[in-house]
């Protein structure tokens, strides 16, 4: 039976069915105009997990909040709640614009002495690059070309023009800290980076993907689905799959490498 959903402190987390007994918490951090409901289901397909995810300013839980002014701001609520990253051991999960978030934080709780086991990323160009292009730069008519371009918008909401009026200004205001947001050369991790990629997707180049090698001087790895920008929704259950035996790997205390990536 599914609980009642739950909130930390400051209403940026959001569990959707807790689990006390669960050994350890993925929080997951969603993308570019995308809130804590993008991760409502995965729950279900990752059993011993008890499953967290974000919120950002400005949509769902901190709905009557105004957009965040930098990534460094977004990064600052969650690492203000370190005593719920202690709770219990974490892996950090990111898509796109939610991989640059997962990084900072994990970075960040590692400087306060937080034990993040891990940090799962998917489609977006390592945390310590320039994007090529700045798209929020661009005049309305070729942000939008662009934004199609790259796949950027889910298929629901590129149908209805009532979800693209209320969800646009979330999206570019998410997009203009993922063109502005980065991380410096001293910020390195000492744990796990584990990469997700489409093999469709234009967001992120070869090369681009291959640089978050240096982001760790820990493991790294990186598997590539079929699909574009999107292929986290689109081959969900292979995806999820994967997933749960690299969290296996991550939480196992025997130190064994992967069955399977």
């Amino acid at each position: 039976m599914r609980s009642a959903m739950i909130f930390g402190k400051n209403k940026s987390l959001a569990c959707f069915n807790a689990k006390p007994s669960a050994e350890y918490r993925v929080v997951c951090f969603p993308c570019a105009g995308g809130g804590a409901s993008m991760y409502r289901s995965w729950s279900e397909h990752l059993p011993d997990a008890e499953v967290w995810a974000a919120n950002y300013p400005g949509r769902e839980s901190l709905h009557s909040e105004p957009f965040a002014e930098s990534v460094h701001a977004i990064v600052e609520q969650f690492s203000q709640q370190s005593d719920f990253f202690r709770e219990k051991n974490v892996v950090l999960y990111g898509h796109s614009f939610g991989a640059l978030v997962a990084f900072l934080t994990a970075h960040t709780l590692q400087q306060q002495g937080v034990g993040v086991l891990g940090v799962i990323a998917s489609a977006r160009r390592a945390p310590h690059l320039d994007p090529e292009l700045k798209i929020t730069e661009l005049s309305e008519d070729r942000f939008m070309a662009e934004l199609e371009r790259l796949g950027g918008l889910p298929e629901a909401i590129r149908a209805s023009e009532e979800m693209m009026a209320f969800y646009l200004p979330v999206i570019k205001a998410d997009l203009k800290l993922n063109d502005e947001g980065k991380s410096t050369s001293d910020q390195i991790l000492n744990i796990p980076v584990y990469l997700y990629s489409g093999t469709e997707d234009k967001v992120a180049s070869v090369s681009e993907l291959a640089a978050w090698k240096s982001s760790t001087t820990s493991r790294f790895e990186h598997k590539a689905f079929e699909g574009g920008h999107f292929f986290i929704q689109d081959r969900a259950p292979e995806f999820l799959a994967s997933m749960r035996t690299v969290l296996a790997t991550l939480t196992q205390e025997d130190g064994e490498d992967l069955i399977a990536f």
